[in-house]
């Protein structure tokens, strides 16, 4: 059997885990994450003015009503209509090669959903499974706090970095090598 100590040691390694998962995903150069994104329902009208509309959304469930489908879009410069151009930003190779990404969620703001999550009892018991388990043997309610390493390390020495955009002659945006006619198989070519 555990002493309570142990069992609060547990929770708070539960919580920095939390933390860093936090932090991580914060630091991600994905679309849904940047600032400018904006998800934009695709239209589902089929007729637009008693006319046909070609670029109605197609996509539908079993009982033939459209599928609420989104596009990213980036919205930085379309205070000028002008010159936006209207930009798509879906995938992520789009965010990992855009210089203007822009974090959605600061090193503050991840912090205070942290601290508003882990203090919610009815979030901890929905999402922190085994934190709640381990609360329900303290009979405790809420969480203890972080270590004082890691608010000391959140607090002072934390960056949420986002990596810089790929350029276009980054190996890791060309696509894959031909495979070329010596691949060492010496029986491909031959023919009775």
């Amino acid at each position: 059997m555990k002493d309570s100590k142990s069992i609060s040691a547990r929770i708070r390694y539960l919580l920095v885990q939390e933390l860093d998962r936090r932090v991580q995903e914060a630091s991600q150069r994905v679309p849904v994450l940047c600032r400018h994104n904006y998800r934009h329902s695709l239209d589902t009208r089929k007729e637009v003015m008693s006319e046909p509309n070609i670029y109605y959304n197609r996509i539908a469930d079993e009982e033939g009503n459209p599928v609420g489908q989104t596009l990213g879009l980036c919205l930085l410069g379309s205070g000028d209509p002008e010159k936006w151009n209207g930009t798509i930003c879906e995938d992520d190779i789009d965010a990992k090669r855009c210089p203007y990404f822009t974090p959605l969620r600061s090193k503050a703001v991840v912090w205070e959903e942290f601290q508003r999550d882990t203090s919610d009892p009815e979030w901890v018991a929905a999402n922190m499974g085994p934190v709640h388990e381990l609360l329900w043997v303290l009979e405790e309610d809420s969480c203890p706090s972080l270590p004082w390493w890691k608010r000391l390390w959140y607090r002072w020495f934390l960056r949420i970095v986002v990596a810089p955009p790929l350029q276009v002659g980054d190996p890791l945006l060309l696509p894959p090598a031909p495979l070329s006619e010596e691949t060492g198989d010496d029986d491909a070519g031959d023919s009775v």
